[in-house]
């Protein structure tokens, strides 16, 4: 009897594991304000397991501050704790109901446990967003 109730404790801690593993890698959803004039935001930390060299990242959407809504787009990149940028391309564009993105990360930062995500507009106008990142 007393064996079984060590494979039912070691069952339980392991389905607990797995759940809170899961809510650690969850969407993130925020909501963030895009400067004018294609500005960058202020970076948001990432947290990464290093077991892949990309950061995921989504728009659920984009409207501007006021007017009409023609915007789907919005840009990505990432940089280190420096605002060095750290991705093998200048920026990844978004595009509004697209699922995620791989934004790449360059050879010599792949260890790094916490990266830092911008977003831009993808034209000159204000807007606001909701972006999904994932550290992977």
């Amino acid at each position: 009897m007393n064996r079984k109730k060590r494979i039912i404790t070691i069952i339980v801690a392991m389905a607990m594991l797995c759940m809170m593993s899961m809510t650690a890698f969850a969407d993130t959803n925020v909501h963030i304000s895009l400067p004018k004039d294609q500005v960058w935001t202020s970076s948001y930390a990432v947290s990464r397991t290093g077991k892949y060299s990309y950061v995921s990242a989504s728009l659920d959407s984009v409207y501007p501050i006021s007017g009409s809504d023609y915007f789907t787009k919005i840009q990505a990149r990432l940089v280190n704790s420096v605002g060095l940028l750290i991705m093998t391309s200048t920026y990844e564009v978004l595009k509004e109901g697209d699922g995620y993105q791989q934004l790449q990360i360059k050879e010599g930062y792949l260890a790094s446990k916490t990266v830092y995500i911008q977003f831009r507009g993808n034209t000159s106008s204000a807007a606001e967003a909701i972006v999904n990142y994932l550290g992977n």
